[in-house]
């Protein structure tokens, strides 16, 4: 059997010479029209500025890091709740999932999975009851998105990993307004961070970061200061 290597890995690895003309034509075709992250992206972004078009205190971020970094949330609405978006196309694997949904469950107020039809039935039982499911169906007029299943607000928010969106300046501020900077002007972040959650409570500590995350969205500013 002889195999030819194909320039584009996103469509197929490998192709059998010996598979009719036809056959394989189809299946290059089938590849091609499954639309990838990106794609879905931009159909999701188009569709969410749609929804808040109008309200002047929303922001969208992409790929925003929490938990100091350890997973990022493909898309995220912050208006008056922070709302994450995972997309998981039917190029992707769902293995990451089950890890990416226990760290958004510690901060974000609601979630929604957005997946290709081949994972819809796989997805479903591995996110939680409060996430929201939307499905992603390709046609000739484009993509669409229909939600299978209604979200709800998340009932264990973490203000330990809350408290990890602010920038230590933010941080700092936060402890300046209860009069708590004093002995915490030189200390590290991460005393910064606990001594906020023993002064805060969640929804003051929520509060806050949707406030920042705002603020840096409008000043288009992603990376703390160094």
């Amino acid at each position: 059997m002889q195999i030819l290597q194909v320039d584009d890995p996103g469509a197929f690895d490998i192709i059998d010479r010996h598979v009719h003309p036809r056959r394989l034509l189809g299946t290059m075709l089938s590849r091609a029209t499954v639309p990838g992250d990106r794609a879905i992206r931009e159909s999701l972004l188009s569709r969410l500025r749609r929804r808040h078009e109008g309200e002047e205190d929303v922001a969208f971020m992409e790929e925003l890091g929490l938990c100091r970094g350890e997973v990022r949330v493909d898309v995220a609405v912050v208006n008056g709740s922070l709302h994450g978006y995972e997309i998981k196309s039917d190029r992707d694997s769902l293995r990451r999932l089950s890890n990416q949904v226990a760290l958004y469950g510690r901060v974000l107020d609601r979630a929604t999975l957005v997946v290709g039809e081949r994972h819809a039935d796989d997805a479903s039982a591995l996110v939680p009851a409060w996430w929201e499911l939307m499905i992603v169906r390709v046609s000739s007029a484009g993509i669409a998105l229909k939600r299978i299943r209604a979200g709800r607000t998340n009932p264990a928010l973490d203000p330990r990993a809350l408290v990890e969106l602010l920038w230590l300046e933010d941080a700092r501020a936060l402890l300046a307004a209860r009069d708590s900077l004093h002995g915490y002007g030189r200390r590290p972040r991460v005393a910064v961070w606990d001594r906020i959650c023993e002064l805060y409570d969640v929804d003051e500590i929520a509060d806050e970061v949707r406030a920042r995350l705002k603020a840096r969205s409008a000043s288009r500013s992603v990376q703390p200061p160094l």
